[in-house]
């Protein structure tokens, strides 16, 4: 779950929702948003946020019930929860939960995801996004990563149906993607003769990542959200499970 509320702020949202090209996270942000966008619901649907944190996405569901849980330090909540994940609400209330970036962060991933099964109605879905490979980022904890095969083992075992799973940044726009954005890992006394070359490189990206980013939505822009039975995308950012409860 989500303990910052510096994530509350507008900067925050807009860089969730409309990443900017020069953003440091901008390629995967932007896919993030990509992929979500598929799922936008303009009907009066119940939908719970589980994990909310600012709820960036919450615009994409205009006309629903928009609840939100997460920690009591986040303001505004429905319903305010703690470890064991439990939200205090009947079974089988909510049409739709929206999980975004949170299920790395939980301390019992089992226990999270069965809380979602039990809040869905028969037939509702949900809609989880975490993350493949992605560098630590505890807040204030960070505790696991997915391949598609393990998440969507770990939806079965408490009962889902996966019906669709996604990865997000994959292969070479994956790359591009860490290479800009820790670029200032080159930037060390360790690379010895090629050492003038990687600040060169280093530099380059520091200055001008719009450039590196409009490159590589260009080049690789079928790297974006891509279905997790397509050959040879082995290595990804993110992934997106939308899974249903029978």
């Amino acid at each position: 779950m989500h303990t910052d509320v510096g994530i509350e702020k507008s900067e925050y949202l807009k860089q969730r929702l409309e990443p900017n090209l020069g953003d440091p996270d901008y390629i995967h942000l932007h896919d993030l948003v990509w992929a979500l966008s598929e799922h936008m619901n303009e009907t009066n649907v119940r939908v719970l946020d589980f994990g909310a944190g600012g709820s960036p996405y919450k615009s994409f569901f205009p006309k629903a019930d928009y609840n939100r849980a997460d920690f009591d330090a986040m303001s505004d909540l429905d319903y305010v929860i703690g470890n064991d994940s439990r939200v205090d609400e009947a079974d089988a209330t909510f049409d739709l939960i929206l999980s975004t970036q949170v299920a790395e962060h939980v301390s019992s991933p089992s226990g999270y995801f069965a809380e979602c099964y039990r809040l869905l109605k028969p037939g509702g879905r949900l809609i989880c996004t975490t993350h493949g490979t992605y560098p630590d980022h505890g807040c204030p904890y960070d505790f696991q990563r997915w391949t598609a095969d393990g998440l969507r083992r770990d939806l079965a075992s408490v009962g889902f149906s996966v019906i669709e799973m996604k990865k997000l940044t994959t292969n070479a726009r994956a790359l591009m993607y860490f290479m800009q954005r820790f670029s200032g890992w080159f930037d060390t006394p360790s690379g010895g003769v090629f050492s003038p070359l990687l600040r060169v490189y280093r530099s380059y990206l520091h200055r001008r990542p719009k450039g590196w980013h409009k490159l590589a939505d260009k080049l690789f822009s079928a790297n974006r959200v891509v279905d997790a039975m397509t050959d040879g995308h082995d290595l990804y950012v993110g992934l997106m499970a939308v899974a249903e409860k029978s």
